[in-house]
């Protein structure tokens, strides 16, 4: 677990140094990848941040409720689809991740970059969560409680600049940016108008990227 934390962080340096690099009022700025290129016009006016495989290791937990911790280290490159993998029916998995109820949501492990991501995104921009939930409303209330965790209180308020909502793409103007791990979700967001930033992980199309963006 300790050499994939330090593969995937060590892709995530450039992604913090791009933010770094612009900051309000940039000018504009050409971002290109082996796989597409994105002209972000700044200022960003917003920044929207998934939740499961960029701040929460969703994977890791749904390996555990099936038994297969092991194959965290051994995941096929560019693979997306769990339940394909575990050679097992879509409605199986969900329903062992169901079984768990809210607590499977509301226990996932912050990645180790966590707060240096969210700490850099706050600084650049205004920012919210943007995830999506399956159909189980036990999905929703853990989601709210981890948010509800891992965002502490400020002057005795929660922390309420989140979305839960499939449909990403409807949030995107050309001074937005998504940061996602789904490339369909990047993409479409991209295609609306926005700006997405793909962040990179095994199971997605810059899984081999030594500068991701």
């Amino acid at each position: 677990m300790a050499s994939r934390f330090a593969m995937v962080g060590a892709r995530v340096d450039p992604i913090l140094n791009l933010m770094q690099k612009v900051p309000f009022g940039a000018s504009p700025l050409t971002v290109g990848s082996a796989q597409s290129s994105l002209d972000i016009e700044l200022p960003t006016q917003h920044i929207f941040v998934d939740i499961d495989g960029v701040l929460a290791d969703f994977t890791a937990s749904a390996l555990r409720v099936h038994g297969r911790s092991e194959m965290i280290d051994q995941w096929p490159k560019g693979e997306r689809d769990i339940p394909k993998v575990l050679g097992i029916s879509r409605s199986q998995y969900w329903r062992a991740i169901e079984a768990e109820g809210s607590d499977f949501w509301r226990e996932l492990e912050p990645y180790p970059w966590f707060r240096e991501l969210i700490d850099l995104v706050q600084s650049t921009a205004p920012f919210s969560l943007l995830t999506a939930a399956p159909l189980a409303p036990s999905s929703v209330a853990g989601k709210v409680a981890w948010i509800d965790h891992h965002f502490p209180k400020v002057e005795g308020r929660r922390f309420r600049d989140f979305f839960i909502g499939s449909s990403k793409w409807l949030m995107a103007a050309p001074d937005r940016v998504l940061i996602d791990d789904a490339e369909m979700l990047v993409d479409r967001f991209s295609e609306a108008g926005g700006h997405g930033i793909l962040f990179p992980q095994v199971w997605n199309r810059d899984h081999n990227a030594k500068d991701p963006l």
